[in-house]
């Protein structure tokens, strides 16, 4: 299913990065992306999930978040991180930010994939590249 991502902050992502980005705790409040319910449930998807979040950018794999706050349909979130920056856009148009907002992303199911530590997530990406 196609839907537009945006990426911000959170407590959650901010305490967890005071504690340790190799953490545990760091994964589960980063790796992740918030959508209604609804669009979860058109998805085949429930809270703690894997799914794959893919752009014309990149894809990651990262766990379902049912949001808590209301969300439009076709929207989703995800906190700005790692996990994040693989499906956002590189491009800064002289800013020397990236967009992070209003993504264009697709969003599938991704059973039998674990959702990789941040660790984890840099050597397969950063090595891939070579």
């Amino acid at each position: 299913m196609k839907f537009l991502l945006n990426t911000a902050r959170t407590i959650w992502q901010g305490e967890a990065i005071e504690a340790g980005k190799n953490l545990e705790m760091y994964r589960k409040a980063a790796a992740v992306c918030y959508l209604n319910r609804e669009d979860m449930e058109k998805l085949g998807v429930k809270e703690g999930d894997v799914i794959r979040v893919k752009s014309k950018y990149g894809d990651v794999v990262v766990y379902a978040r049912e949001a808590s706050e209301p969300m439009t349909e076709g929207m989703v979130f995800m906190p700005l991180g790692p996990w994040a920056n693989l499906v956002v856009s590189p491009e800064t148009d002289s800013t020397g930010m990236p967009s992070f907002k209003g993504v264009p992303v697709e969003i599938e199911k991704a059973e039998g994939e674990e959702v990789l530590s941040m660790a984890e997530l840099m050597r397969k990406k950063y090595l891939e590249r070579d």
